[in-house]
This record gives structure tokens, C-alpha cells and sequence, in this order.
């Protein structure tokens, strides 16, 4: 129950007391299941583009008009740490009385770790860490046989290299052919330089976490310096009137020592804030662990485009259709409208109009922001799934988590069973309507998509709320184009050892 001082420090904070206890029904209530899913497949509601419409899209992003503004968003202020959970797993366990290494490095589970000590030399920051101990050799104590623990012991240390502290950006994770090391970062500051058609540029914007911002910008001062090249490279954060309540077992407050109320970061759907702040026509988005450095990021630089490309051609056709509707009303044919819906969003489309004129209906259906999203084969990897939804505007395609499902129901069961997709997060954004006017964004969320993390704080259970995701609910009412991309456009970091680099 919230106190009077609580409502009073509520208020003082900007924040709204009505939200907060909207927030505590909703996590009392637990995550609503999503009822009416069908799962999206190839020919209804994944696109396969043959090679002629791969070429026509390339061409049309290639050969715009300059007149519309570009920029790629990534999400970028997430800490490493679960990267090196299997070290941190190993720290625990050595702590144990009747530790044997040999032991622990045949069993099965700790595979990762085996990998991880016998190829330190194949990851990226070797170098970088090794000089680090050279340099300090009063700080570490280590042989032949036992140097991977003064690696770790730099690598992690929060008096030393501290990584596990660090953002994902900032921490190397490519060697080029003359052993110089990069970060994510200024892999897609080189992956926004490539991406620019002839006499363009892209923006770029990332969402960080403000202490570490002098690092960015000192990382993007040497890099776009030793490229002699201009790149526009914004910053924000995320804004603190985001962050969102939690509660114990108990259904209990949670507070900090003070007796404050405790929030936490509210999930990469509070990144939906940030989202609506650009001011550009198309946004693409893109995780920043998902990049590749030099030759190997070329294939996603093209289907990046690819999917650019396709964005400006469906675009322009909605516009075409939609200034007509406006212009006409109920004077126009609506045939061709309908056939463009059924085209390119749901083919089962009918227009039955429920307390709106057809013209009305149809102005409704396509006057929403637009996005073309890629979608890679699932061969396994983790990730939201393309989803058909219906809702009162009819059949729409999601991007839904897993988190989202009940997967003790068979029904939920039925729906994976029949995955054949997975989102890599590589989508285009195109945010502003056919007036050049941003889409206010937050009026096409869906707010009860809201998400429940459980953690741990101490010995003590807790629950706090998270956004609905910024790519689930986040744009559960924007059109939606799924394309099929190759999988070679996926290459995310989950853990250390994914930074071997074993043609070394």
C-alpha cells in the first residue's frame, strides 16, 4: 500500500500516481495470454523475394531522390555481464572445498568454459587483456597452467578491465587482418557508412547509459577521424520516468535502504520514448550485438538495403492509395485498395465496415507507421516469432515473445510446434504519414502486451513490470511486411565464447 509520503514523492518525481497503481494491477495480474494466434509461414505473411525482387529492391533504394532522411537506431546500453556468466558459474564453484578442475572441464555442462580457457588466444581482447597483465604484474600470480585465471581475474575484476560492467558496444569484438581490434560500436558506424546510397548519409542513434557516454564519443571521434568521413551519431538514454515499480512474493512494495519505493529499468519497450523522439522518415533497427566487421558485414549491408528498398516502393504505393481515399471519399473505387491490403498485408482481408464507412475503414487501416521486418529460418536460435493476431481492425502480423505464450496450454504448444521463423531484429521503420508528419507512436502500442521479469534482489523474490516490447507490443497496430533474409544476416554475441574467432 502506498503511503502518503510515497504519493507525495510520486508526484515530486514528475510521475503519475494513477500509472503506478495501474502498474501494481498489473503485476498482481501476471502477463494476459494472447488468444486468436495463428503462426505466420511462407506465402501467408513471410515474404520470399525472388532474385528479380532483390534486384528491383536494391534499385530503389540505391536510386532514391535524396528527399527522405535515414537513420539507424540501436539499442546499445546493455550491460555484458551474462556474456561471461559461464566464468562467473566457474568462480562459484571453485569456491567449493573439493573443487577439481579436471573434473569440471569434462563435464558436458561446462563445454563453454572448456572452450573458453583452452582458446583465450583466439578472442578478440586477448591482446588487449594480456598487456594489461604484463603491465600490472604485481596484480597477478599465474603459470603455464594457470594463466587463464589472471586472464579472468583481469578481464572481470572490477579493480582491473571490469567488462562484465561495460556495455556490449564498447567491448572488442573483432580482429581485423593486421590483429587491430573493434568494438559493435564502430562496426555499425563502418555498417552506416556502407548502408548510405550515392550522394546520402545515414544517421545514426544510440541508446546508452550516460556514464558511459565520454567513452562512445571518444570511440566515434577516432573512428570517423581515421575514416575522413561525416557521420551524424546521436545519444540518449533511457528516461528515468520509465523505469517501473516491482513487488516481493508477497505482492509487497519492494524498497530500497531508504524506504524509497524500488524501480528498475522497464525493458527495451521503454526504448519506445526514445523511438519517438527521431525526427527522420525511416528508421532501421538493428540489436548491437548483431553486426559483423569489414567483407563479412556485406551480405546484411545488402539486405539491409534490400529491405530499405522495399519499404520506399510499399510506402509509396500506401501513400498513393491513401491521398486518393482522402481526396475521394466515398466517391472512389475501393477495389484496387483493398487488393493493395491483400497484397501486402493479409490476404484474407474483407472490407466490413463496423461503425465506420468503407472509406473510413480503409483510411484507418493504412494511416499507421510501416514497418518491413526480416525473418530468418529457425534453426534453433532464440528470438520472437512472426505471428498472425486478430483484433478488430482483422488479421495482423506480430513479432511476439516467447514470454508472451503459455506454453503449458496445447494450444500455445500447437503454435511452436509449427514455428518455422524467428525475428533477428533487422527491420525499417518508416515513422512519418504521407504529409511528412511523425506518427505519434505511442498511440499504436499495445499497452496490455506489458511483459513480468522475476528476479532475484538479495535472498528475496521479486516481480517487476517491463513495456511491452518495443518490436512486440511496442508496434502491435503498425502495418507490418515480413520478408525472409538469409541467416548469415544473424550473428548476435550471447556469450564469451562466441567471439572465437576459430579460422585463427
Amino acid at each position: 500500500m502506498l503511503t502518503e509520503k510515497d504519493q507525495k514523492r510520486i508526484l515530486e518525481q514528475g510521475r503519475s500516481l494513477e500509472l503506478i497503481y495501474r502498474q501494481e494491477e498489473q503485476l498482481k495480474k501476471g502477463i494476459q495470454p494472447l488468444n486468436r494466434l495463428e503462426i505466420a509461414v511462407l506465402e501467408d505473411g513471410i515474404n520470399a523475394l525472388s532474385d528479380q525482387e532483390q534486384k528491383a529492391a536494391l534499385k530503389a533504394f540505391q536510386q532514391q531522390d535524396g528527399t527522405q532522411t535515414w537513420l539507424k537506431f540501436v539499442p546499445a546500453s546493455g550491460a555484458a555481464s551474462r556474456m561471461f556468466s559461464d566464468l562467473f558459474a566457474y568462480w562459484d564453484q571453485k569456491k567449493n572445498a573439493h573443487f577439481n578442475l579436471e573434473s569440471y572441464l569434462k563435464n558436458q555442462q561446462n563445454k563453454d568454459f572448456k572452450r573458453f580457457i583452452t582458446q583465450l588466444k583466439k578472442l578478440p581482447f586477448y591482446t588487449h587483456v594480456y598487456a594489461y597483465i604484463s603491465q600490472h604484474p604485481e596484480a597477478f600470480q599465474w603459470d603455464a597452467h594457470t594463466f587463464f585465471e589472471a586472464f579472468m581475474e583481469a578481464l572481470l575484476n572490477e579493480k582491473h578491465l571490469d567488462y562484465s560492467h561495460l556495455p556490449k558496444g564498447l567491448i572488442p569484438f573483432f580482429t581485423d587482418e593486421t590483429g587491430n581490434a573493434y568494438t559493435p560500436f564502430e562496426a555499425h558506424l563502418q555498417e552506416a557508412i556502407a548502408l548510405a546510397p550515392p550522394e546520402q548519409k545515414i544517421d545514426l542513434h544510440f541508446t546508452i547509459d550516460k556514464q558511459h557516454r565520454p567513452a562512445f564519443e571518444a570511440l566515434e571521434e577516432d573512428f570517423l577521424g581515421s575514416q575522413q568521413t561525416e557521420l551524424k551519431v546521436s545519444y540518449s538514454y533511457q528516461h528515468p520516468l520509465t523505469d517501473t515499480p516491482v513487488l516481493d512474493s508477497q505482492e509487497e512494495w519492494v524498497r530500497n535502504d531508504e524506504g524509497h519505493l524500488l524501480f528498475r529499468k522497464g525493458g527495451h519497450g521503454a526504448l519506445l520514448e526514445n523511438l519517438n523522439q527521431i525526427e527522420n522518415d525511416f528508421v532501421w533497427l538493428k540489436n548491437i550485438d548483431n553486426i559483423q566487421w569489414g567483407v563479412q558485414n556485406q551480405q546484411t549491408t545488402t539486405w539491409m538495403q534490400i529491405l530499405g528498398g522495399i519499404t520506399l516502393t510499399l510506402q509509396k504505393q500506401l501513400f498513393t492509395h491513401l491521398r486518393a481515399l482522402e481526396e475521394q471519399g466515398a466517391n472512389l473505387d475501393f477495389e484496387p485498395v483493398v487488393a493493395f491490403i491483400q497484397t501486402y498485408f493479409d490476404k484474407t482481408f474483407q472490407l466490413t465496415p463496423h461503425n465506420k464507412l468503407p472509406h473510413e475503414k480503409l483510411i484507418d487501416y493504412l494511416h499507421r507507421p510501416l514497418r518491413v521486418c526480416g525473418m530468418i529460418k529457425n534453426e534453433g536460435k532464440a528470438g520472437g516469432g512472426p505471428f498472425w493476431m486478430h483484433s478488430k481492425r482483422g488479421r495482423h502480423l506480430q513479432i511476439v515473445e516467447g514470454v508472451e505464450l503459455n506454453l503449458e496450454t496445447p494450444e500455445h504448444q500447437k503454435l511452436m510446434a509449427k514455428s518455422t521463423h524467428f525475428n533477428p531484429v533487422l527491420m525499417v521503420c518508416a515513422i512519418t504519414d504521407r504529409k511528412g508528419v511523425k506518427f505519434p507512436l505511442h498511440q499504436f502500442c499495445d499497452d496490455q502486451r506489458y511483459m513480468i521479469a522475476h528476479k532475484t534482489l538479495g535472498a528475496k523474490k521479486i516481480k517487476a513490470l517491463e513495456w511491452p516490447g518495443l518490436w512486440n507490443g511496442g508496434m502491435a497496430h503498425w502495418n507490418t511486411y515480413f520478408v525472409e533474409v538469409p541467416k548469415e544476416t544473424f550473428h548476435p554475441v550471447k556469450k564469451v565464447t562466441d567471439l572465437i574467432n576459430d579460422s585463427n
